[in-house]
């Protein structure tokens, strides 16, 4: 008799059973450990596969002489009394001892069954749930089908559409293979009903009269015209009592008056097609809030373009003087940088070049302080704007991975969230096989919503390290 580690899976509601039961599952061998799974039952039995070597048998509460038992070669029979649940054990053709070394697993086969948690931390419960749930196939990996353009990039409603297409393609195959509706699918399904109510209902608060609505953003954009003349009339005298340079700060706020006048005329002609704007805003919109928060985003890029090229301008006439500064200082100890090596030489320089370089620094240091007002008034205009559009991409994602389906499963204790194991100890007679009880309860709702967010693509988060380093050299934020 062949003296091997056995393990048996077997269904716990067979306990609750007097009839004969017949069972059908698949075994494995791990170095000196048999691992039984029983998947499968019936009520009036099997008939023997000869072809299937890993397939195992098994009879639960014999009561009278069956006959033809023989056939089976792996067949493990069960007649649970109160010193012993298991009669015999038979691996191709060949009895096994169980007498001190088999342990009798019982899982909640319904659970096991319907929950959509898989059991990666343990091989033999993922092996045992993967043979019950055989029938499926999650995409575990999403792809994406649609790659937006590079271009495309920077517009949140072209982002948007490529997010939705991708969610939409992903579901269809989705459904396509799991033949169901999973969590997943549930979830996106009912944020996406939420999305278009919540944006019907702001529609409907929105649009009672878009001629009063067009006047209103009309005026809200000259009133922020206004608001960047009069800033840039208080920066053009002695702002915060700073004593500026007086020719340079003049050419650069008649510089910027210039660009906001032009701007002001754009919105003044595309003023009068506002209606027609705000006309697809109203058809779009009820797509869902997600479709309007992505138009008001692009609107918000497009009514601060003015103080976006301000912006520019600044940070790179900032970037020019502190380059040169960094520069120049080298230059005071005998320092230049080798761009061939990408590092620091030291160099002799003649009094010729000093004395050019003591000029050009004082130049480029005493005109620093204007340039760095206009600098840090328009890149806070640039960061408040930012963080708008930041907040509005969060509001979008929010939106397509609500989990009100996770949420109400969770609350009703649904087996489909089942997925904390708890090993409880049935019966340990010496003699005897060892019974453990598996019993699953549900997950926290924070592993739930995180294990069942829809493949939707994340906003970028802000890098704050490289955000401020590029704030001091004058570096762009895009």
């Amino acid at each position: 008799m062949l003296q091997r580690t056995i393990r048996i899976f077997l269904p716990a509601f067979l306990l609750n059973l007097k009839d004969t039961i017949y069972l059908k599952g698949y075994y494995s061998f791990s170095e000196n450990t048999v691992i039984v799974y029983f998947v499968e039952y019936s009520y009036i039995g099997w008939k023997s596969s000869g072809n299937q070597e890993d397939v195992i048998y098994g009879i639960w509460n014999l009561t009278k002489k069956e006959k033809n038992l023989d056939i089976f070669k792996n067949i493990i029979v069960f007649t649970y009394q109160s010193h012993t649940p298991i009669k015999n054990i038979t691996i191709h053709g060949r009895p096994i001892d169980f007498t001190n070394n088999c342990i009798l697993m019982l899982y909640e086969y319904d659970k096991i069954k319907q929950t959509e948690i898989k059991f990666k931390s343990n091989e033999e419960l993922l092996h045992l749930q993967s043979l019950i749930q055989k029938h499926r196939n999650q995409i575990e990996i999403y792809e994406p089908f649609f790659i937006p353009p590079f271009w495309l990039s920077y517009s949140m409603v072209g982002q948007h559409v490529c997010n939705y297409l991708n969610l939409a393609h992903w579901f269809l195959i989705s459904v396509w293979r799991n033949k169901k509706i999973s969590i997943k699918q549930g979830n996106l399904i009912l944020a996406v009903l939420v999305d278009i109510l919540l944006g019907y209902l702001a529609l409907q608060f929105i649009m009672i009269n878009e001629k009063e609505l067009s006047d209103i953003l009309m005026n809200m954009l000259e009133n922020l015209v206004n608001s960047l003349y009069t800033l840039l009339k208080w920066l053009m005298g002695v702002p915060a009592g700073l004593k500026l340079n007086n020719a340079f700060n003049k050419m650069l706020g008649k510089y910027f008056s210039y660009h906001i006048q032009l701007w002001w005329l754009f919105l003044e002609v595309t003023g009068e097609k506002l209606e027609v704007i705000l006309q697809l805003f109203h058809y779009i919109g009820y797509a869902g809030i997600t479709f309007q928060a992505a138009i008001i985003s692009d609107m918000l890029c497009i009514a601060t373009f003015h103080s976006y090229c301000i912006y520019v301008y600044a940070a790179r006439l900032f970037n020019i003087q502190v380059s040169g500064l960094i520069a120049l200082l080298r230059l005071f100890v005998g320092r230049k940088y080798n761009p061939l090596r990408g590092g620091i030489d030291s160099c002799e320089y003649t009094n010729q070049e000093l004395f050019v370089g003591t000029v050009a620094f004082t130049i480029l240091l005493l005109l620093l302080p204007t340039t760095a007002m206009y600098y840090a008034v328009f890149t806070l205009f640039r960061l408040l704007s930012l963080v708008l559009q930041h907040v509005l991409a969060k509001l979008i994602y929010l939106m397509h991975t609500l989990s009100i389906y996770v949420v109400a499963l969770w609350l009703t204790n649904s087996s489909k969230v089942a997925g904390n194991i708890l090993l409880e100890v049935v019966s340990n007679e010496d003699s005897s096989p060892m019974i453990l009880k598996l019993k699953l309860f549900k997950k926290s709702i924070h592993d739930l919503v995180k294990s069942f967010t829809p493949p939707v693509e994340v906003p970028k988060q802000i890098e704050w390290t490289n955000l401020f380093s590029n704030l001091l050299m004058g570096n762009q934020i895009i």
